[in-house]
């Protein structure tokens, strides 16, 4: 019935649950995913259940903070995009609320001589980083699975959507990357390989 409670009072804080209307006779835990803005639901079920539940809050077990190996290994690798002609900027200032994720656009241009086409699961991967380029954040939850393609023609520009999630990759910083002034790397995804883009600015807010 808690489970329940919470999907009406907080929607989107329960990320992956067990189905409420379910009996599960014979699991001893509960792995229960939340939001990385969802720390005051983890701590009631925690106090409530105790080790009966498996709690992950963002990327991070609550209330231990480890961060999951699966989040470790989702980190964005490749080389510079601009090598291969491509560049993202902000269509207007990205800002996030801190614990949050949200879709925005940014402006992908094809700076080669041939036509270069994104592929994507229907938007652009990206991670936080901080000044010094460490990842520090990134969006953790379910993945669209569909293969959606966005065809960019020599030397032109198109809006693509790209997914920012401030989940905290780093259990100094808390479970979500907090407000301030950090930077945005983007996933460009071709045929030919992995790309990164250079750091764009990101404000996250409080």
């Amino acid at each position: 019935m808690d489970l329940l409670r919470y999907l009406e009072e907080a929607p989107g804080a329960l990320v992956v649950l067990p189905n409420p209307h379910t009996v599960r006779r014979y699991e001893r835990r509960f792995r229960i995913e939340l939001a990385a803005w969802a720390t005051d639901i983890a701590a009631d079920l925690y106090a409530k259940y105790g080790e009966l539940v498996e709690l992950r809050v963002g990327a991070l077990s609550f209330p231990g903070k480890e961060l999951f190996v699966r989040e470790r290994s989702q980190r964005l690798r490749g080389e510079p995009a601009e090598a291969v002609g491509l560049t993202a900027e902000p269509l207007q200032q990205l800002t996030i609320r801190s614990g949050h994720h949200a879709q925005q656009d940014v402006l992908v241009t094809n700076q080669a001589a041939h036509e270069q086409v994104l592929l994507t699961a229907g938007d652009l991967r990206s991670v936080v980083t901080n000044a010094s380029g460490r990842e520090v954040g990134c969006y953790v939850g379910p993945h669209n699975l569909p293969r959606i393609g966005f065809p960019i023609d020599p030397h032109q520009s198109r809006p693509v959507p790209v997914l920012i999630g401030t989940a905290s990759l780093v259990p100094d910083l808390g479970y979500a990357v907090p407000p301030g002034r950090w930077a945005l790397r983007i996933s460009l995804q071709t045929e030919a390989g992995f790309y990164l883009s250079a750091p764009l600015e990101l404000t996250i807010t409080p």
